[in-house]
């Protein structure tokens, strides 16, 4: 997963990227507490859209908890493109849905 942040509108200043996140189960209850509100927005991004600013707080969380190891800090996470948290939420979420049937 990879997270870009902006000086500007166009300038990236900084990239984190990360080839894997161990999914903690408290991690995992805060993502189907967002799917809940919301699980028919995976697969439209206007909606998805909609639930990642409804779900504000633990989406910042999630975001610190995934990229704080590479150096995520609280105050970077003012610039980040929402548009581009679109993509990584579904990756993320694809996740967890994997790691489910995967158990089965």
């Amino acid at each position: 997963m990879t997270l870009n942040i902006y000086s500007d509108q166009k300038t990236i200043k900084k990239t984190y990227e990360i080839d894997s996140y161990d999914i903690m189960y408290g991690t995992i209850q805060d993502i189907l507490d967002v799917l809940d509100n919301g699980l028919e927005s995976l697969n439209n991004d206007t909606e998805l859209l909609k639930l990642i600013v409804a779900n504000r707080g633990k989406i910042e969380d999630l975001i610190l908890d995934i990229f704080a190891s590479e150096g995520l800090t609280k105050e970077e996470l003012r610039y980040i493109k929402l548009k581009e948290l679109i993509p990584m939420f579904v990756e993320l979420f694809g996740y967890v849905q994997d790691s489910f049937k995967s158990k089965n």
